[in-house]
């Protein structure tokens, strides 16, 4: 009885190891970068404009933060964000997933880890609100003229 158990118990085995199984380190629908950011037709203005208006401490917290970098690295998370806005569904995706599989694919998040947080967290709280409310925001910051917001939104904070 025992040998019949121990040979069903082989072939149990044997077949389960056969079923091919889904990765575990492809990016899902939420992580690492929300499905609604990457789905998302807002601008970067707008999206951080939404943010500072629905969850100002939040944004405050993230512009103290920016704030506190050398100019460089303030340039370089600029310019990624407005880059990653740029691209299109599928490519936001990509970028997603590459960020998912590989931690050496983002080289800003060596110079500052959370130069991305405001947008690409996953947390629900401050992130649902901004995302409905973006569309309602211009589509450049008013904060300045001639410039990204972006660079202009902390002004106040320095």
């Amino acid at each position: 009885m025992l040998i019949k158990l121990s040979v069903a118990a082989a072939a149990v085995s044997v077949a389960a190891m056969a079923v091919p199984a889904v990765a575990s380190a492809d990016a899902s629908d939420d992580y690492p970068i929300p499905n609604r950011i990457l789905k998302t037709t807002c601008t970067v203005d707008q999206y951080m404009a939404a943010v500072r208006d629905v969850e100002p401490i939040y944004y405050q917290r993230y512009m103290i933060d920016y704030n506190n970098r050398p100019p460089d690295i303030e340039q370089g998370a600029r310019d990624r964000i407005y880059w990653f806005f740029s691209l299109d569904y599928a490519g936001r995706r990509q970028y997603s997933e590459d960020t998912a599989t590989n931690v050496y694919y983002e080289q800003m998040a060596t110079h500052w880890g959370n130069w991305a947080k405001l947008f690409f967290t996953t947390r629900a709280s401050p992130h649902t609100a901004p995302i409905s409310a973006c569309s309602t925001r211009p589509m450049t910051c008013p904060c300045g003229t001639g410039t990204k917001g972006f660079a202009n939104a902390g002004a106040a904070l320095r």
